[in-house]
């Protein structure tokens, strides 16, 4: 019986293994065979098919699937991709090419049609494979961009437009980039002001012919003149190079290449069409055959993928895409080795050098593109070298190149230099004595006041963008003398820090009551600093909230600890603020400018809960109560209804007050830019006529994590007329004790005295000078004002 148990046991072992295995077999067997036909053989040997991706998604495939193939006699395992880089160099893809709406079937860096003996007509059929077999990579390798200008930081990361800095060759000889004719990518145009910045001379086009050149010389959106002078000079390699850099066409026209770019002077350019694959390989090779250790060549490969998609650092996505592409490729193809293989201790130099000789090139002729790649650097005249000596606040970039050498050099503010960090960083900037430029663009600065001459982005951190810190080099050559004269001259923007030079305490101070959109009138005030005195102004402020009866202030610009300093410093003159402070009603937010950066959005949020919870009156500031301000100004007027007329009139006064600048001119016009560059912000649409400020207003708090009852509770707040009972009630401190005691105190002012200094001396406490004040009204008729030799009644202690 005990046996007869084991034998059926047994046998139902066996059937559910016999289903289980068969299972696969029905799920592959369910879904449909495809049929198709070649009916293009493209340019780079990757086969266009007769019918369209919808045909497979209807069969039941998705996309990270692995398809069976049938080819010819050739039956192959190809994932289910949208990209050539969903998949390795030289590795085999089934792409939905959602661009065009086609199916191709192709080889990543590769020849298809040559590989496997295909041409048109050819029968082709698809089956599964293996359901989500590569789901996980396709999932990895996704990557998107876009060919939008304004989604990347500098013309130079939109162009993938670098120096090669890797060792062994000198800054401001070798660059790459995408293309600067071919404008497929709307890249060309800025590739090519960069490359004439550069002072380019000879260039290796590694992806179009002669006749392609022409065509993009004779298209409608041609504008790369400096591209057409080089080319017309002979200065231009046309190597028409296929994307199979395993191949033989391909080294031999490199070889070719690089035996021209061995005769002709530099510096050099070196691209394709994205400057990511061909130009990525081309430029590893040489790097590689400098010296470049692996590390370092990978690195410069990959500065493409974070400039273009926004591939982090170190991150797996990262690793990856390195790990199966340049590296890959160099372990392949240049030292020959199987996929895999580990090539960080191989001696790339010595690889590259037997890569070029199997296509060629003679011992002499390496030798000569060596000597070229290794000379010193290139730099137009003047140019001045220095070092980042500190990063600033904002991000600047702060150098040890002394503004009065630059000057002496022959640099004149209003020209176009071109800036290149040793990091192989390169962008061209205006030379400016202040912020005269729009939002998000750069300037090499030579602020009056200051020694040093600094690289910055406008509302930006340069640091971040150009990945340079205290100890980069940098050298700064002129590129175009007057190249920004016109617009400099027009946003130039002069003013006084004197009190005489303004009609009014409030115009000085550019204080204002907000009153757009639904803003109730005396809710909701904006000025320059009631408490930093760096301007002058901060005691007029003060003056003027305290009239205003302000309650809560937003201060954009400071942390606690600098308005503790402001405290102690001896021209402390701003009394009402200070009891604010001291009661708790003032927010240090100490914000920097980038506006665009969830660090900025994450500080007004801030704010706007801080605004929501307390009464106004309200104020909010920065330092001139101007550009932050303006922001902050912005876009409390969109979420309360404000037109886009009313807002940039808003913003604009500041510019007004400050520095005379009048309605209806080039030049309030040039500024008011900034102001709406700040709006699409906002509203994340570069068509505001089509934006509903309001609602996009609401949607960018609630998107930084303010509730629906906190935004709709800071709206009441802000359309509700505060009550003339309902100001400051905290602030009128008086001195009760004086009262209690008969004895007398007196202090006699000496010179550079203050109340807040007195209070401080004699009683332990600056912000005791309330007490003082109280004590002395009949003498004391100004807080900012008292005189040596006047007597004081002092408080007990």
């Amino acid at each position: 019986m005990k046996q007869a148990k084991k034998i059926f046991s047994l046998f139902l072992v066996i059937i559910m293994m016999t289903f289980s295995l068969t299972i696969p077999a029905k799920a592959a067997d369910s879904y449909a065979e495809v049929a198709a036909t070649v009916v293009e053989v493209q340019k780079y040997g990757n086969l266009t098919m007769d019918i369209k991706p919808e045909a497979l998604y209807s069969a039941g495939y998705k996309l990270g699937d692995i398809l069976k193939v049938t080819v010819g006699d050739n039956a192959l395992k190809m994932p289910f991709c949208t990209s050539y880089s969903d998949v390795d160099t030289g590795s085999l893809v089934v792409r939905d090419d959602q661009v065009n709406k086609s199916l191709i079937v192709a080889i990543n860096m590769g020849n298809f049609s040559t590989k496997y003996n295909i041409k048109v007509g050819d029968k082709v059929t698809f089956s599964l494979s293996e359901k989500e077999g590569y789901l996980s990579e396709y999932q990895l390798h996704q990557l998107k961009r876009t060919n939008v200008r304004s989604d990347y930081a500098t013309d130079s990361i939109f162009a993938n437009f670098r120096n090669i800095t890797t060792t062994g060759i000198k800054p401001a000889v070798l660059y790459r980039s995408s293309s600067p004719v071919n404008n497929e990518l709307k890249r060309a145009a800025y590739s090519d002001t960069l490359a004439k910045a550069a002072g380019v001379k000879t260039v290796l086009n590694l992806a179009d012919s002669d006749e392609e050149i022409k065509g993009y010389f004779a298209s409608k959106d041609f504008n790369s003149d400096y591209y057409k002078s080089l080319y017309d000079a002979g200065k231009v390699k046309a190597l028409d190079m296929d994307v199979d850099i395993a191949g033989e066409d391909f080294g031999k026209k490199l070889a070719e290449g690089l035996r021209f770019l061995s005769k002709n002077e530099g510096p050099y350019l070196i691209h394709c069409t994205e400057g990511k694959d061909r130009a990525g390989f081309v430029s590893a090779l040489l790097e590689s055959l400098m010296g470049a250790k692996l590390d370092e060549v990978s690195a410069d490969y990959m500065t493409t993928y974070e400039n273009y998609y926004k591939v982090k650092k170190g991150s797996d996505q990262y690793t990856s895409i390195a790990n199966n592409n340049i590296v890959q490729s160099l372990t392949t193809v240049v030292c020959g080795y199987k996929k895999g293989s580990d090539i960080s201790a191989v001696d790339l130099s010595a690889a590259a050098e037997k890569y070029l000789k199997k296509y060629g090139m003679t011992s002499n002729e390496i030798k000569a593109l060596k000597t070229k790649l290794s000379a010193n650097s290139i730099y137009k005249t003047p140019s001045a070298a220095g070092s980042v000596t500190e990063i600033e606040k904002y991000g600047h970039a702060s150098t040890d190149i002394l503004i009065n050498d630059f000057y002496k050099l022959g640099f004149k503010t209003g020209d176009m230099v071109t800036v290149i960090f040793d990091n192989g960083f390169v962008m061209e900037a205006p030379f400016l004595d202040g912020y005269y430029v729009d939002n998000g663009k750069p300037l090499v600065r030579a602020y009056p006041g200051q020694t040093n001459i600094a690289v910055c982005i406008n509302y930006g951190k340069l640091n971040e963008v150009a990945n340079v810190k205290a100890g980069s080099k940098v050298t700064i050559m002129l590129s175009r003398p007057e190249g920004y004269l016109a617009q400099y001259q027009i946003r130039k923007l002069a003013r006084t820090n004197e009190r005489k030079d303004y009609s009014s305490d409030e115009v000085f101070a550019n204080f204002r009551n907000v009153t757009m959109g639904n803003i109730a009138k005396g809710v909701l005030y904006r000025s320059s600093s009631p408490i930093n005195n760096e301007l002058g102004r901060a005691s007029y402020a003060d003056k003027l909230i305290k009239e205003a009866k302000i309650n809560r202030v937003v201060n954009l610009a400071d942390s606690a600890d600098n308005i503790n300093k402001y405290l102690e410093a001896k021209d402390f003159a701003s009394p009402y603020y200070a009891s604010l402070y001291k009661n708790n009603q003032v927010l240090p937010l100490n914000m920097r400018l980038a506006y665009e950066s969830s660090e900025f959005k994450a500080s007004i949020i801030k704010a706007m809960v801080f605004m929501s919870e307390n009464k106004g009156p309200y104020l909010f500031h920065c330092t001139e109560g101007k550009d932050r301000t303006g922001f902050y100004g912005a876009l409390v007027g969109a979420l309360m209804g404000a037109s886009k007329d009313e807002i940039v009139e808003d913003y604009m006064e500041s510019y007004i007050n400050y520095y005379g600048v009048k309605k209806d001119t080039d030049q309030y016009k040039l500024i008011s830019e900034d102001v709406l560059a700040m709006l699409k912000v906002i509203a994340d649409n570069s068509d505001l006529d089509k934006a509903d400020l309001a609602a996009s207003a609401k949607n960018y708090l609630l998107s930084g994590g303010m509730t629906d009852k906190q935004i709709e509770t800071l709206k009441a707040n802000l359309s509700t007329e505060v009550a003339a009972s309902e100001g400051n009630k905290n602030n009128d401190t008086s001195n009760n004790s004086s009262k209690e005691d008969n004895k007398v105190v007196t202090y006699t002012v000496v010179k550079g005295d203050t109340l807040w200094s007195i209070a401080k001396k004699n009683l332990g406490d600056g912000k005791r000078y309330i007490e003082i004040r109280k004590l002395n009204e009949n003498a004391v008729k100004n807080d900012n004002i008292i005189y040596v030799g006047q007597k004081l009644v002092l408080p007990n202690k």
